[in-house]
């Protein structure tokens, strides 16, 4: 994944979602209303609604969609692409371990977006020699997908690192993590897919007492966690220009 997050903050499903973790309506109205970037399409570096712990236990607070910040300016420091964290790496990467460390976190979406590329010919990826296919040649054409459950909100894994603003102020930084690009997926993106939990992952998710090695079977997931659309659309409006594809669990290429 390394397109656009389709900001969930006007999803209808939302502020239930909230009152069930605990939130009242004055903190839901709070958190939609001033903490939310009402940008309908969040790119690197904008601001995400993530949960993310604190001292204060789970909190619902707006992100910076970029991990690795500059410590003296609190900036995205772009000599690094931090906005996805790449699961195979979790459990190594300096990154994780280095001041401020990083913690497990959640960015909630309504889908996800991501430009698929036509090539010389108007051959798709997976239409490539093996050789093109470990350099591609440059696209003469991309094409924006949204990928996305009609109707339902999208809990993306991610990783999150803590830090203390001038004023005194914390702000949150986080990178989603990404998985192996999955087999049925590699002409839309064959780069890689996003990690989605479920509802009975958070509570440990969100448990630093659990330590990241624990989730290595999902690091290593290959296959659709649900059922997904992927959708051809338009710009700016999002509206559908094509069919569907169905992203199905438990095809020949995953892992189920």
């Amino acid at each position: 994944m390394c397109g656009a997050i389709y900001n969930v903050n006007d999803h209808p499903a939302l502020p239930g979602i909230l009152s069930e973790a605990g939130y009242t309506r004055a903190e839901i109205e709070n958190i939609l209303g001033t903490v939310v970037n009402p940008k309908r399409e969040l790119r690197p570096t904008d601001r995400v609604l993530s949960i993310v712990l604190t001292k204060e236990g789970r909190q619902v607070m707006s992100a910076v969609w970029w991990l690795k910040l500059d410590k003296n300016t609190l900036q995205p420091d772009t000599k690094w692409a931090s906005f996805n964290c790449q699961s195979r790496r979790i459990l190594t990467s300096k990154m994780h371990s280095i001041p401020p460390r990083s913690y497990r976190a959640v960015v909630f979406a309504r889908g996800f977006f991501e430009w698929q590329p036509i090539y010389p010919g108007g051959r798709l990826y997976t239409a490539l020699t093996p050789d093109e296919q470990k350099k591609p040649p440059r696209p003469i054409a991309k094409h924006r997908y949204l990928i996305h459950d009609p109707g339902k909100i999208m809990m993306l894994g991610a990783m999150c690192k803590h830090w203390i603003e001038p004023d005194g102020q914390p702000l949150v930084s986080t990178g989603v993590i990404t998985l192996p690009p999955h087999p049925d997926f590699l002409d839309i993106h064959y780069k890689s897919f996003p990690l989605e939990l479920q509802q009975n992952e958070l509570s440990s998710w969100l448990d630093k007492s659990i330590p990241h090695e624990e989730f290595e079977p999902l690091f290593n997931t290959t296959d659709y966690r649900r059922s997904l659309e992927a959708v051809p659309v338009n710009e700016p409006a999002f509206e559908p220009i094509g069919d569907p594809v169905s992203l199905v669990p438990g095809s020949k290429t995953g892992n189920g």
